[in-house]
């Protein structure tokens, strides 16, 4: 008899109650593979307001370690938590040694600092996964920087940097979800046999056109309009996500195209450049509220993508770009800037349309011109959907758990009934 390697999967933020996108894809694949018969604890960040400190979700065992709240962008304030946090989870890394054979980090700002070095000290394996290009470019994020004092934010900046490098020779595995991602880490010098080439996963099933007659029922369920098209954006109501430039293209747009009725589904609370309560504020100055709804945060994500006719994602960057993939499952015609996994799976004007980040003008002649072309939404929505079968929930496990064996083998009955006794 045999079973899978048990995995310890460290995380910055999880799913729930956390709804960042490294959250929710942490919390995907750990509840997939968990299905899959891999034993996994998750281990992450306490929230606020706080979470347990343990507990059972499924089959996944989550523990929450603080000390609590949001460190992006607060500069130096944030070191001494994040030490603190790092020498907590080094301390329960050596204690539960005989609990795992195998770390899964999503990250590497700055998680790996740590527990990669003690997986080598201990003898266990370590895979990274990488998020996002910015945390190879910018070990401290720019806004932290701007608060840290020019000098002193750099010098730190460039000691992290070397010593990510360094942890990245040193990790077993490090997967690019994405081929920038994978370009990134080839001129950093990670050599190609340690890069594993593994995408963000959604379920298809989940995330999947519906019939017309069901559509309708949906959209009427959700209040849509029935004489309106409806232009959806889904994600953090941040100014990063380039929100507030859809906001301000909208006057111009509606002047042109009445029929347009645009439905914000996120909220900014856990975002450190929350603007939420500037969209609202700009709803209510240019007297738009009744061609915007802001529904809040969903766990109905794949509904609103279903009962909607066009999606729009106006980000001035993504470390990988979730619900772009998520709308194109679903069959939706997707505008989006040219950012993260866009740029390897949107082609413009054929399963999708694109335009630089950061240009507004951009962005309005790309919503125009999908609204031009509507007669050919069902073959673009048609070649969209086509597009994301490489991104298959199923199909995405097997890479991992095949990363997961490759490293450390399977466990034989006698092993594991040793180790039990051991513990």
């Amino acid at each position: 008899m045999t079973s899978l390697p048990r995995v310890f999967w460290l995380t910055t933020e999880f799913f729930p109650p956390q709804t960042g996108g490294t959250g929710v894809i942490a919390s995907r694949l750990s509840h997939a593979l968990a299905e899959r018969g891999v034993q996994l604890q998750v281990i992450t960040r306490q929230t606020l307001p706080y979470s347990a400190v343990q507990e059972r979700l499924g089959k996944l065992g989550v523990q929450r370690v603080g000390p609590a709240g949001l460190m992006k962008g607060v500069g130096w304030r944030a070191i001494p938590a994040m030490c603190a946090y790092l020498v907590r989870l080094m301390t329960l890394l050596v204690a539960a040694r005989r609990r795992y054979d195998l770390v899964m980090i999503s990250g590497m700002k700055t998680i790996p600092l740590a527990a990669v070095p003690i997986c080598r000290l201990l003898g266990k394996k370590s895979v990274i996964r990488i998020e996002s290009p910015f945390e190879i470019a910018e070990p401290i994020a720019a806004e932290s920087l701007a608060t840290m004092g020019s000098s002193a934010g750099r010098w730190l900046s460039r000691i992290l940097m070397v010593a990510q490098r360094m942890t990245l020779r040193r990790a077993d595995r490090v997967v690019a979800i994405s081929a920038e991602i994978a370009l990134c880490l080839r001129g950093l010098g990670c050599p190609e046999a340690r890069i594993a080439r593994i995408p963000n996963a959604i379920d298809l099933t989940n995330f999947t056109p519906i019939e017309a007659r069901e559509r309708r029922l949906l959209r009427s369920g959700l209040r849509f309009p029935e004489d309106r098209t409806i232009m959806l954006y889904v994600g953090r109501l941040s100014r990063a996500k380039g929100v507030m430039m859809l906001m301000q293209s909208l006057p111009e747009l509606l002047a042109l195209h009445p029929e347009l009725y645009l439905v914000l589904v996120g909220s900014g609370r856990e975002s450190w450049d929350n603007c939420e309560e500037e969209v609202v504020a700009y709803i209510r100055t240019h007297h738009l509220d009744a061609d915007v709804v802001v529904a809040g945060h969903s766990d109905r994500v794949h509904e609103y993508l279903q009962a909607a006719d066009l999606f729009v994602s106006p980000s001035d960057y993504e470390g990988f770009g979730l619900t772009i993939v998520e709308a194109l499952a679903c069959a939706l015609p997707v505008i989006t800037t040219a950012v993260g996994i866009a740029v390897e799976i949107v082609r413009h004007n054929s399963n999708g349309f694109l335009c630089p980040p950061k240009e507004p003008r951009a962005l309005r002649a790309a919503i125009e011109l999908a609204l031009q072309e509507r007669h050919r939404w069902p073959e673009i929505g048609r070649l969209a959907r086509e597009s994301t079968t490489r991104f298959d929930l199923p199909r995405v496990i097997e890479q991992y758990l095949a990363l997961c064996v490759e490293l450390v083998g399977v466990r034989t009955a006698e092993r594991a009934v040793s180790e039990d006794q051991r513990r």
